[in-house]
């Protein structure tokens, strides 16, 4: 990356959607007191509840740095989603961002050259089946939707800012997940959140290399959503310059486009990248907040969060924080 060049960069903030049909029940009021912190990487929950870094630190993955990918049962429960297109979208005022003190800007979607997202088929499929659309909710009403994965039997890996936004410190009341949507139609059901877990780096100040969080989910009608749709593997990384990555999720701009909730991704190489952050130039649009950064062998290795334009908000492309050591000891410990 050119020192040089000027970059702006705009969280993929999650689209708001006034709708009413989400789940029953609510995640409770996040409360977080910064002074019950004292590492960025203490984990907290959806009460604000911190658990200490030295306390899960390498405690249940010594000697590990990947997690088994599960196919799944393909037993399907299919549910209608299509009235969650009776909406009228609206742009969330992201956290703020504290990286290299860069102004911040919000534009709609960071589309390089061509568009060369294409639809999925068939979302029965792994890994597709493991690519959740998730229905968000608000202490104040306000409504989003964003992308996430299944990492485990009740465990999806999404962005921070899709459950704590961390310029107001508040976090949702309610979420919803449906794995594998496609043609409007969640094929494996939907799963209420009753959990999450974010860093308190996160909260404290919004910074992109730790713009992720994992979602605990109740099961339906007895079954855990990933022993339906299956999960994908976490795998620990450091560098991936010019690997290939694959990012799948819910655009709402094509999903306006097609009047239906279907998913879209494309795969592309990994441009450049930090200790703790992977850049690359595929398309991706609000909506898909929380997207994987899937590998060749369909394991996690990143979440996407972010895209970059210059002076002239010309888009220059797209990143995310990449499975390094602490968000692999993080996600691994959310996962347990």
């Amino acid at each position: 990356m050119k020192k040089n060049m000027f970059l702006v960069v705009f969280l993929f903030a999650f689209l708001l959607v006034p709708i009413s049909a989400f789940a029953e029940g609510s995640l409770g009021e996040f409360n977080f007191d910064q002074k019950k912190s004292s590492h960025p990487l203490d984990k907290v929950n959806s009460k604000g509840e911190v658990i200490k870094y030295e306390d899960y630190s390498k405690k249940s993955i010594d000697l590990i740095n990947e997690t088994d990918s599960f196919k799944g049962s393909g037993e399907l429960n299919p549910i209608f989603v299509g009235d969650l297109l009776e909406i009228d979208f609206q742009e969330l005022i992201p956290p703020r961002i504290n990286d290299d003190n860069r102004k911040r800007e919000i534009t709609p979607f960071v589309i390089i050259g061509p568009d060369g997202r294409a639809m999925v088929n068939d979302t029965t499929m792994f890994p597709f089946s493991a690519i959740t659309y998730i229905t968000l909710e608000w202490a104040d009403g306000s409504r989003g939707t964003c992308t996430g994965t299944l990492i485990g039997r009740d465990r999806v890996l999404t962005n921070g800012h899709c459950v704590v936004n961390a310029q107001t410190q508040r976090g949702i009341v309610s979420a919803t997940v449906h794995p594998g949507v496609s043609e409007s139609t969640a094929w494996f059901g939907a799963y209420n959140a009753i959990d999450y877990f974010v860093t308190s780096n996160w909260i404290n100040t919004g910074s992109i290399s730790e713009d992720y969080a994992v979602l605990v989910l109740a099961q339906s009608n007895g079954r855990h959503a990933g022993d339906r749709a299956g999960f994908a593997g976490i795998r620990q990384v450091n560098n991936i310059l010019n690997q290939n990555i694959g990012i799948f999720g819910y655009p709402g701009d094509l999903i306006r486009e097609d009047e239906a909730i279907n998913q879209y991704g494309m795969r592309g190489n990994v441009t450049n990248e930090d200790s703790q952050i992977a850049y690359y130039t595929i398309d991706t649009s609000p909506g898909q907040s929380g997207s994987a950064m899937l590998n060749t062998n369909n394991q996690v290795i990143g979440v996407h969060s972010s895209g970059y334009t210059d002076r002239d908000n010309n888009p220059l492309f797209n990143g995310g924080p990449k499975m390094n050591n602490f968000m692999f000891e993080f996600v691994s410990s959310a996962i347990n």
